[in-house]
């Protein structure tokens, strides 16, 4: 099985370094652009699956892909939404990456490895080599999904491939043979984005 994770596109909130988690925020136009690049980056590839989060600037990345793949099966999955960040979310954060584990509203750390590591035990529970899986999801949740649930003896990376943060509209692709350990094929790739485009560091991904 061919698994393709994919960041959503630029929001107003990750140019202004404003931590969004659970806040239904929107794409902006250089957001709805990315998604348009990762579409027509994907075209040639036959998606059979695409599984999103139900947040907004995931979801409409993921139906702007799903334009270019008619016949792919679409569905939201909760378990794939930015982890909550309680009280911090709508600010601008610049403190420390550890975070107070007593912050009010906080999604813990383990909580977030839980539902992640759920959501990829039922998808990988019978591995189809003729299923092409595009996930869409956030920074700090993938993130969490491949340097936490994956790293863990599920998957090995690829000569080559170093882990990095999850730019906007990038691409991670990962194969999962029906035994043993998945191989990451590449990590947070952007290279079907406009050459030059700026990296927007992701908060969400930055704190811990």
């Amino acid at each position: 099985m061919r698994v393709i994770l994919v960041r959503h596109g630029e929001t107003n909130e990750n140019v202004q370094g404003i931590i969004q988690g659970r806040l239904d925020t929107s794409l902006n136009e250089k957001g709805i652009m990315q998604a348009e690049q990762t579409a027509d980056a994907l075209r040639s590839v036959r998606v059979t699956h695409i599984i999103s989060s139900p947040l907004s600037r995931a979801r409409v990345t993921a139906e702007i892909i799903a334009k270019q793949q008619a016949s792919a099966a679409f569905s939201t999955d909760e378990r794939l939404q930015e982890r909550g960040f309680g009280v911090l979310e709508g600010k601008v954060y610049s403190g420390p990456r550890e975070k107070p584990a007593d912050t009010v509203g906080i999604e813990p750390s383990a909580a977030v490895i839980a539902r992640l590591g759920e959501f990829w035990e039922d998808l990988t529970r019978s591995p189809d080599p003729d299923r092409t899986v595009a996930i869409v999801s956030h920074g700090g949740a993938l993130s969490s999904l491949m340097n936490y649930v994956l790293t863990n003896d599920r998957v090995k990376c690829a000569a080559g491939v170093e882990p990095s943060r999850f730019w906007n509209c990038s691409l991670s692709e990962i194969n999962v043979p029906t035994e043993g350990p998945g191989t990451v094929i590449s990590w947070a790739d952007v290279r079907h984005l406009h050459a030059g485009e700026s990296h927007v560091r992701n908060v969400d991904e930055a704190i811990s």
